[in-house]
């Protein structure tokens, strides 16, 4: 194997690595159960669908990720990105303008529901990190709610294969939004003592 070669796949492992730490812990508060939700309300998921659900998912959940961790970097959790020094804050903001962009035009593939859904999770993203909604306990778990919803209902765009959803599947998220808006709070519990340790 040449040097370039090897330089070049050491530095797309160490890029991937980096974005893997970004949305890891995310994994079971977010992609889990909005895959889940939105195969229970999808008439028909096939599996083609389903891998290109998760993407989608997983890519807006890297660029809120890449948005909000800037904001919190002090407080954050050693191992990711910006305290482990992996990234600096300023690439993270680059890399964020770049994400906007990019699952704006992924969604735009799918259909035009599905790129205004994107384009209502970046405005969630900016009231959430630069207009400072995320620090305000109501505002945080509104715009918390608000991003499940947009969460499942892309997904459910995407795993339908329409471009709008039927009657199931808008009771279904608005059911999913009350919950999530009810207990969203509890989530930050958990943390507590743990991050007294740190």
């Amino acid at each position: 194997m040449s040097s370039f070669t090897a330089t070049t796949l050491r530095s797309a492992r160490r890029h991937c690595e980096a974005a893997w730490l970004f949305t890891e812990s995310d994994f079971k508060t977010l992609i889990f159960p909005v895959i889940v939700f939105a195969t229970v309300v999808s008439p028909r998921p096939e599996p083609l669908a389903l891998a290109c659900t998760v993407c989608w998912l997983w890519f807006h959940l890297f660029q809120f990720n890449v948005s909000y961790q800037p904001y919190s970097a002090d407080e954050d959790k050693p191992w990711r990105p910006l305290p482990s020094g992996r990234i600096s804050v300023e690439d993270s903001r680059t890399l964020r303008w770049t994400l906007l962009v990019f699952c704006l035009g992924l969604s735009s593939i799918f259909s035009l529901n599905l790129f205004i859904t994107s384009g209502v999770f970046t405005v969630l993203m900016i009231l959430h990190d630069n207009l400072r909604h995320g620090h305000h306990p109501i505002f945080r778990n509104l715009c918390n709610v608000a991003a499940y919803v947009t969460a499942g209902v892309g997904c459910s765009l995407i795993l339908s294969g329409e471009s709008s959803l039927d009657g199931t599947s808008i009771k279904a998220i608005s059911c999913s939004a009350l919950v999530i808006l009810l207990t969203i709070h509890a989530q930050d519990v958990a943390n507590v003592n743990g991050d007294e340790i740190c």
